[in-house]
């Protein structure tokens, strides 16, 4: 509301429910609009300044014509598997992390997905499904909360009503939920279920090896019965971090609060004397796993952020280049 008063009264406000090749669907529609067509103008800028699903935008009613994208609270993002970046999400406040109780449940894949979102500052639930195919369920609770004493996590039948109440204190009016994880973890179905209607098609897993099929095939925002909306979104077999290096320090704060104990500032907790990291992995407060996960993610997010900022630099190259060239065909005809 506040950014509205800074564009012509004329232009509606939108939220973006679905991004497809061919453009966006928006809701509420404007005027008789309620798919819009990306500009050519977005595809000029960089990628994070393009519209995504959960983004504010705004509509001009006579032409249908998308705007503007409003500033946004929080923004997904990762790298895609040909190393660009790929939007997920934005104006999200809470992401549930889904992941089953079978052989699908990887904590540092766990780790991966709550360093980005973290990184947006948004609040992390894990959520565990399939409770009622495991005999473990303690087991997998336990490792779960591992990952940070201060990250919820709630175990769940995703096809059970009653089992989701947990989940129901963050799905009230002006919410907006993100769910992230592997193919048949039962996103689809945890969707459905909240917004008590089969809106998303959904398919069991494979039985030898518990992988998931893709049933969501793209990302889109649902209505729940609460007053919020939920995005639910394709499994991502990769999920590179693009740019989260806050993000990674929140996730092993432990880990780098550990480190200002170590008697050498560049400490690099290895077989250095004096090393707390190594201190806490002898004494088995901190598990050699985790530490590696730490490092692991440390190496990739800088890596990828280094390859981001050397991407924007080079498409901000080539804009400047064209711009030229433009201006001086513009001179040469003009003379």
């Amino acid at each position: 509301a506040q950014q509205l008063m800074d564009h012509p009264d004329h232009l509606q406000p939108a939220r973006v429910v679905v991004v497809q090749r061919t453009g966006l669907t928006i809701a509420p529609p404007v005027d008789s609009f309620e798919e819009v067509v990306i500009g050519g103008r977005f595809y000029q800028q960089e990628v994070e300044a393009r519209p995504t699903v959960g983004d504010w935008v705004l509509v001009d009613p006579e032409t249908g014509a998308l705007e503007e994208v409003l500033e946004r609270t929080s923004l997904i993002k990762r790298l895609n598997p040909a190393g660009e970046v790929q939007l997920i999400a934005a104006n999200i406040d809470t992401a549930f992390i889904v992941t089953s109780c079978n052989e699908d449940f990887n904590l540092a894949r766990l780790e991966r997905y709550l360093s980005v979102i973290m990184e947006a500052e948004i609040q992390p639930v894990v959520v565990l499904t399939k409770i009622d195919l495991t005999a473990d369920l303690d087991e997998y609770l336990d490792k779960a909360r591992s990952l940070g004493g201060d990250i919820p996590v709630e175990a769940v039948n995703a096809l059970d009503e009653d089992s989701l109440a947990g989940l129901s204190g963050w799905c009230g009016a002006g919410q907006s939920i993100a769910l992230l994880g592997s193919s048949g973890v039962g996103k689809s179905t945890l969707v459905n279920t909240l917004c008590g209607s089969p809106l998303q098609a959904t398919q069991t897993i494979r039985e030898d090896d518990a992988k998931g099929r893709h049933t969501t095939t793209h990302r889109s925002l649902h209505k729940l019965p609460q007053g919020g909306v939920i995005l639910d979104s394709p499994g991502m077999r990769e999920f590179q971090l693009a740019e989260a290096e806050q993000g990674v320090g929140s996730v092993f704060a432990d880990i780098e609060e550990l480190a200002l104990s170590c008697r050498f500032n560049d400490c690099a907790h290895g077989g250095e004397p004096g090393c707390a990291v190594r201190a806490a992995i002898e004494e088995g407060r901190l598990d050699e796993r985790r530490l590696e996960s730490y490092f692991k993610l440390q190496r990739e997010e800088q890596y990828n952020r280094e390859s981001v900022a050397e991407r924007h630099a080079r498409s901000r190259q080539f804009s400047k280049q064209v711009k030229n060239s433009l201006a001086d065909s513009h001179k040469n005809r003009d003379a």
